[in-house]
């Protein structure tokens, strides 16, 4: 029981009692009425939206804590934009894996770091082109062969 990772448990444990308090109590339904604005964008800029949004988060935050976070939210909001929740999830998850900016983003991104060979400055340079090509890809596989492939609507 010592070499349990318990703060990643506790992490996921969070993340499903996030999801259910939201489903229950109307949050992302809410959330979903605040976001009619977004309410018939095309599925792509939809995708570009929220595949951004979770990038450049996680660049701050754990992958982890992210995805468990916002995942529930997104998926309150699908129903109120009109849209299937696969098509929000879906590059929400994607995009939480996709962190290369700064040091704090990720464990291997602080052994980099930390080696002394790569700067900040260098990182956040590299990591911005490898997020924006990312939103590119990440869009493009979840607009013509996840969502397909899922059978969810698109737009």
């Amino acid at each position: 029981m010592k070499g349990m990772p318990w703060g990643i448990l506790l992490l996921f444990g969070g993340g499903m009692s996030l999801a259910v308090a939201i489903q229950r109590n109307g949050v992302g339904e809410f959330l979903g009425h605040q976001a009619a604005a977004w309410q018939g964008l095309p599925s792509w800029v939809l995708i570009i939206l929220v595949t951004t949004l979770i990038i450049f988060l996680t660049e701050l935050t754990s992958n982890t804590a992210t995805a468990a976070t916002f995942i529930p939210i997104i998926g309150g909001i699908a129903p109120g934009l009109g849209v299937h929740p696969y098509l929000l999830i879906v590059p929400a998850a994607l995009a939480a894996s996709w962190a290369f900016m700064l040091p704090v983003a990720t464990p291997p991104n602080a052994i980099v770091f930390g080696s002394g060979y790569v700067s900040v400055t260098a990182m956040r340079r590299a990591g911005l082109w490898l997020n924006l090509i990312g939103i590119c890809i990440l869009t493009a596989l979840v607009q013509f062969i996840v969502l397909p492939i899922l059978g969810a609507p698109i737009s």
